[in-house]
C-alpha cells in the first residue's frame, strides 16, 4: 500500500463531499469512506523492503500507517475514488516533518462491464523530499460461482508504471497478477488468502540488473467486526495479517533477505 494525509484529511473530504451533495438520502448511498490505523513489520513497496527489514519480524523497522479511503458512485457502473495515506516511524529522519515519512495521494476511477472492472489510478508519493509518480491500470474479473457456490477468486491485474521517480529511481513499469479469495467464517470472523506474482519491465525498475520475475508472495488476512459497536458510530473492524514475500535478487539487489515474513495489525471503520 502507499498512500496524502492523516485520517483527519480523510474525515474532512468525506465531510466536504457531503455538504456537496446536501445530505440526501439517495445521495448518502452513493458515497462511502473509511479510515483506518495499522501496526505493520515491514513497508514493503513492489516486493522493496522500504525500511530494510528483513526477518526482523516487528522489530527496529516496523511502521504505522494512517489512512482514508473514499468512493463515489456516479453510475451504476462509474465510481470515483480517492486513497490518502501516511507512513509514520522515526526510521530515519523526516523532510515532512515529525515522524511523517510518506504522504500519498491516489485519485482514481473505475468502470465496470458486466463482470469486468476496469480502473485507472495516478499516483503522487511524497517523501525524502521528492515526489514520486505512477499511473495504475487494472483489470479484475468477478467469477463468483464460477468454480463452486458463494466462492470467488477474484483474479485481477495491474500494470503500474512510474512515469517519474524518486532521487536515484528510474522509470519504468511493474505488472502484478493477483488473487484474493476470502470466506466468512460466523461470528463476525472472516479470511481472506491474499497471493501474487508480478514481472518487471524494465531491469532497473527496483535498482536491480534484470527484467522478468521481480517477486510473488502469499498469505492471511484474518478479519473480526466489531458488532457490538452501534452501527450509528460506522461499521468497526480489526485484521491480522501474516504475509511472506519471495523477491529475485538480481531484480531487487537492496533487500537485505530474499524472502521473508511480514506482519501487520489494523483497525477500520467504514461508513
Amino acid at each position: 500500500m502507499h498512500k496524502f494525509s492523516t485520517v483527519g484529511g480523510a474525515v474532512a473530504c468525506g465531510a466536504l463531499i457531503a455538504l456537496f451533495f446536501g445530505g440526501g438520502a439517495s445521495a448518502a448511498e452513493n458515497v462511502s469512506a473509511d479510515v483506518g490505523v495499522s501496526y505493520n513489520s515491514h513497508f514493503i513497496s513492489y516486493g522493496l523492503d522500504v525500511w530494510g527489514g528483513g526477518n526482523d519480524f516487528f522489530g527496529d523497522k516496523s511502521t504505522t500507517w494512517l489512512w482514508g479511503d473514499l468512493a463515489i458512485k456516479a453510475t451504476d457502473a462509474l465510481t470515483f475514488t480517492l486513497t490518502v495515506w501516511s507512513d509514520n516511524n522515526n526510521n530515519v529522519p523526516s523532510a515532512i516533518g515529525g515522524h511523517i515519512q510518506e504522504v500519498d495521494f491516489d485519485p482514481g476511477f473505475t468502470y465496470a462491464f458486466g463482470k469486468v472492472t476496469a480502473g485507472a489510478t495516478y499516483n503522487a508519493w511524497s517523501y525524502a523530499g521528492d515526489v514520486e509518480q505512477s499511473v495504475d491500470l487494472s483489470l479484475g474479473f468477478d467469477d463468483t460461482g464460477l468454480i463452486m457456490p458463494g466462492f470467488a477468486l477474484g483474479p485481477k491485474i495491474v500494470w503500474h508504471d512510474r512515469v517519474s521517480g524518486n532521487g536515484a529511481q528510474k522509470v519504468g513499469s511493474a505488472v502484478v497478477l493477483s488473487v484474493g479469495p476470502s470466506f466468512a467464517l460466523g461470528d463476525g470472523l472472516s479470511l481472506a488468502i491474499p497471493a501474487g506474482i508480478a514481472f518487471f519491465t524494465t531491469k532497473n525498475f527496483q535498482g536491480g540488473t534484470k527484467s522478468g520475475y521481480g517477486f510473488s508472495y502469499f498469505g492471511g488476512s484474518l478479519g473480526y467486526a466489531l458488532g457490538f459497536i452501534a452501527p450509528a458510530y460506522g461499521k468497526w473492524s480489526v485484521n491480522f495479517d501474516l504475509i511472506a514475500y519471495f523477491t529475485d535478487k538480481k531484480a531487487i539487489p537492496s533487500n537485505p533477505k530474499q524472502d521473508f515474513l511480514t506482519g501487520s495489525m489494523g483497525l477500520k471503520v467504514a461508513y
